[in-house]
């Protein structure tokens, strides 16, 4: 059910009622499990991913894959209106330990469980490499699994052909603010040009005027779904050692800063 359900005459109208009821849409956003909502509007016209990241397969046999997936990538307006930001996740990661699930379609019951997660981090991962036409990096959530046949046989053989591409985070909002592109609405408006340049579809919010800075939420699992509220979200690609390591000898050096792998907490592992 979408969080606002009236219409507006402009912009004018929308924010001031925004700014009117912010505390209450904040409580009515934290008291809702956020799963997965698409709008058309949403899906940009992009390669989603990169061929550039990608695994190994060297592990995989009949039964199980090792696979790592992408369950979020922040500074994207996602269909939620939401923007995550910072280090969203990590306070949840390292609480969490052993209590984030790798499902499917966000049904959380034990028979929905497709793999068991050996590792989940919050990682930089370059704008360029997510099929964005952006120079700089972004933070994604990423999740190392190994999914197993005896789980799930359909979910599994579509992993293993490389047919799942979206992903979608359980989760709990905890630490929440509006952005408004309005100078009258001073707080809302620092908070807009605080994060607006950072965005990757940055369209797509000034085409709305306001988007929800999500700074802290409780991350439940990572479901493999049809398509994700946020759609950078995809399975990095699995390739056979000699494929790898073709790409990795043809990939130029691109070891800067913004490239490495930056860890918010100690990474979990899950037995």
């Amino acid at each position: 059910m979408p969080l606002i359900e009236k219409t507006f005459a402009n912009k004018s109208d929308l924010f001031a009622y925004l700014k009117e009821n912010k505390s209450d849409l904040i409580e009515m956003k934290r008291a809702t499990k956020k799963t997965f909502v698409m709008t058309p509007e949403l899906i940009p016209a992009i390669d989603v991913m990169n061929k550039s990241l990608s695994t190994s397969t060297k592990n995989d046999t009949e039964d199980m894959i090792q696979r790592t997936i992408v369950g979020n990538t922040y500074n994207w307006m996602d269909s939620h209106d939401d923007v995550h930001v910072g280090s969203t996740f990590s306070k949840s990661i390292g609480e969490r330990v052993g209590k984030i699930w790798h499902l499917h379609d966000h049904e959380y019951k034990l028979s929905a469980k497709i793999g068991t997660p050996t590792k989940v981090y919050e990682k930089q991962i370059r704008w360029a490499d997510l099929g964005v036409n952006k120079t700089g990096s972004t933070t994604s959530l990423m999740m190392d699994t190994n999914i197993k046949k005896s789980m799930n046989k359909s979910i599994f053989e579509e992993y293993k052909s490389g047919s799942i591409d979206q992903h979608s985070v359980g989760m709990y909002y905890v630490k929440i603010d509006l952005a408004l592109n309005d100078p009258q609405y001073e707080e809302e408006f620092k908070v807009w040009n605080q994060y607006i340049d950072m965005l990757g579809n940055k369209n797509i919010a000034e085409d709305k005027g306001y988007f929800w800075a999500v700074k802290e939420a409780k991350l439940l699992e990572i479901s493999a779904v049809l398509e994700g509220s946020n759609e950078l979200t995809p399975t990095i690609e699995a390739k056979d050692n000699e494929s790898l390591q073709d790409t990795q000898e043809k990939k130029p050096d691109q070891s800067t800063s913004n490239d490495q792998t930056k860890t918010k907490t100690k990474v979990p592992s899950y037995y």
